[in-house]
């Protein structure tokens, strides 16, 4: 599965080192709508060795829920709606935890809360606890990003932040939908690769009485 995402990539990039129209990657001002079975793809760089961490999207809305998996563990994270709106935190990976259920306790994961958003937005900055710790995040500047969304290469607008670790993010720009696009730390670099909301039977573990236990929670 690596190796031919690789290779996609790949052809992505040589595409666009060619004449202009030849690989046109389609320009999108909004992500398609997410939904359930959505599967979101990103590519895990450390110290020259590349791994693949997957999210399926269960539940988008109003509470988030969704199961992930890498090459050694898999488990599922439930964002509630009031910290989707109003959470004035943000953590890294404490709610990955290999083998468990985790819920959202005042801070999201992989999403930025609306009033962070709006805040870094409005402000250039916002207070934010990261990883539970006080911290800033800091406005640096828009930008755009291309990915595979559905199959084709689709251009999409970032913004981005830098937090006073170091850390820089890209965050989709779109007020309802702030998605983790890239987070590069040091040695570190998270950078999304695909996006394929068409695939309602994605999920692998999130069925039957396990779904209906941890949406009615």
């Amino acid at each position: 599965m690596l190796i031919r995402r690789q290779v996609r990539l790949i052809a992505m990039l040589v595409c666009s080192c060619m004449v202009p129209g030849s690989c046109p990657a389609q320009e999108s001002p909004s992500m398609p709508e997410f939904r359930k079975g959505t599967v979101l793809v990103w590519e895990v760089l450390l110290q020259d060795v590349t791994r693949e961490f997957v999210v399926r999207i269960a539940r988008f809305t109003p509470d988030r829920l969704i199961e992930w998996e890498d090459m050694r563990s898999q488990g599922t994270v439930l964002i509630l709606n009031r910290d989707l709106l109003e959470a004035g935190g943000y953590l890294n990976k404490k709610l990955f935890m290999p083998g468990k259920d985790t819920k959202s306790d005042h801070a999201t994961t992989l999403w930025l809360s609306r009033k962070t958003y709006r805040t870094v937005k409005e402000k250039q900055k916002a207070q934010c606890k990261i990883d539970q710790v006080p911290g800033r995040m800091n406005y640096v500047g828009d930008g755009k990003i291309t990915v595979e969304v559905d199959g084709s290469p689709t251009v999409l607008p970032i913004m981005i932040v830098q937090d006073d670790r170091g850390s820089e993010k890209w965050f989709l720009d779109q007020e309802d939908n702030p998605l983790m696009m890239k987070n590069t730390l040091r040695q570190y670099a998270q950078t999304l690769v695909s996006i394929t909301t068409n695939q309602p039977d994605a999920l692998r573990w999130l069925k039957g009485k396990k779904l209906q236990r941890l949406l009615a929670e």
